[in-house]
């Protein structure tokens, strides 16, 4: 028995390396060929799991599921129109302002330059050095100046291809969520039978898994967003706090590292303005409890049950999504290798023995807690019932009837049940002669 427990679980190891390796080859060809069709594809996905729970709740209101899914889509095309509009305006001229205080910065240089100039002459620096110097820096700016001047041509080739992409991603989500259950009992049908409720494991932890985590840091993002917004509103930032909360909102959608790279460009507008000091240290200080805050506040709490890994297995992943995808890999890789992670640890059960109606249960009775990273879970201590010291405590005689009941009470300490079983003296059993004398009373 031990030998068949042995072999099955080296057969599903084998599986498993034999598919990571065939998975990672397949995903290597696809990245190739169709890397952005793959991208749309999973931004549609995305967004569909947004929105079902929506469609979900008015399918069960008793609304056909299409009306339904049309009704959540006009809900959010409007909101999303609404907050457009009141934001749009105020964003491109901060965008402009922007520009402006770049500009004016790079004006400035040469002056800077003048003073460095006169600065490294009188330290004994030969002059003709510290004109080479300044003119590769020159050179190099000039440089990076025309790079600019002509990527603003291709805005309206960029804006045109993601107009496209919007809509494409919009349709897609739309049939992804009007159809998704079909979708999902059409593939499930291919399964044989009894394999079926495995595929109903993997089916609720995945949903679990990438699902709650989704929305889970969707809202985490709008939540910093805001409060970096609001912050630099109030700290003398304020002709530049939208701009500021929309770069805040998109780092904050990539675990671990979003954070800090919110506070960036807070602290770049800063310096590049008049005066940064001390405007920048509070900026700084403001940002770093917005942190602490997300870490050990709000990150338990809306994404904590969701995913997480291990910090150290959290950076490798970004590390590797970013070279194998860009940007993007910083966004998918933990949610993926999380889901990846679920798989693993049910084949694992399945090779302990456990089966699927087993893991079902016991998923649904207790969710499934990754430990996101950076954060600390508080556990539950077991607390131990401690022993009463017997002098401490007092016997009460309770008449009941012809009967005494002894209850013993402990000063400002409740006895459980097993001390007041313990401490409640036991009858003594009657003796000869008391036999005798009840025979002779009767």
């Amino acid at each position: 028995m031990d030998q068949a427990k042995w072999q099955r679980r080296r057969d599903i190891l084998l599986c498993i390396v034999c598919i990571g390796i065939i998975g990672w080859f397949v995903w290597s060809l696809l990245l190739g060929l169709f890397f952005h069709a793959i991208l749309l594809l999973l931004l549609s996905m995305a967004v569909a799991f947004l929105i079902t729970p929506g469609v979900d709740l008015l399918e069960r209101n008793k609304i056909p599921r299409v009306f339904a899914t049309v009704l959540m889509y006009i809900i959010v095309l409007a909101g999303l129109f609404l907050l457009f509009s009141a934001l749009a305006y105020s964003f491109i001229q901060q965008v402009f302002s922007f520009r402006d205080i770049v500009t004016r910065f790079f004006g400035a240089l040469p002056d800077q330059f003048n003073y460095l100039d006169d600065f490294l002459v009188k330290r004994g620096i030969p002059q003709a050095n510290i004109d080479d110097a300044i003119s590769q820096i020159r050179g190099q700016l000039v440089g990076f100046a025309q790079a600019a001047a002509a990527n603003v041509v291709n805005i309206a080739f960029i804006m045109t291809n993601a107009f496209i992409d919007i809509l494409l991603i919009l349709v897609l989500s739309f049939y992804f969520t009007l159809d998704g259950k079909n979708i999902r009992n059409n593939l499930k049908s291919i399964v044989p039978e009894n394999h079926q409720k495995t595929v109903d494991v993997f089916e609720d932890a995945l949903n679990r898994v990438v699902g709650n985590y989704i929305r889970g840091q969707l809202t985490l993002a709008a939540i910093i967003g805001v409060l970096a917004g609001v912050g630099c509103y109030f700290l003398g930032l304020s002709g530049y706090a939208i701009i500021i909360a929309f770069l805040a909102f998109l780092f904050e959608t990539i675990p671990m590292v979003g954070p800090t790279l919110a506070t960036i460009p807070a602290v770049l507008i800063s310096l590049l303005l008049p005066n940064p000091f001390p405007r920048t240290f509070f900026i700084i200080l403001y940002f770093v409890i917005v942190q602490l805050l997300e870490s050990n506040v709000l990150g338990p709490r809306i994404v904590g049950h969701a995913v997480g890994l291990h910090p150290i297995a959290a950076i490798l992943c970004l590390i590797i999504g970013v070279q194998l995808i860009g940007p993007f890999g910083a966004l998918i890789a933990t949610p993926i290798v999380a889901a990846a992670w679920v798989v693993i640890v049910s084949l694992y059960n399945s090779a302990r023995g456990k089966t699927a109606d087993q893991m079902l249960e016991h998923s649904k009775r207790k969710p499934l807690v990754i430990r996101p990273p950076g954060v600390l879970l508080h556990r539950r201590k077991r607390v131990n019932a401690k022993p009463v010291d017997h002098a401490a405590v007092d016997i009460h005689e309770v008449e009941a009837g012809d009967q005494k009941v002894t209850t013993p009470i402990v000063k400002g300490n409740p006895l459980s049940r097993e001390h007041i079983n313990l401490l409640r003296p036991v009858p003594d059993a009657p003796t000869t002669e008391d036999q005798n004398q009840e025979i002779e009373d009767q």
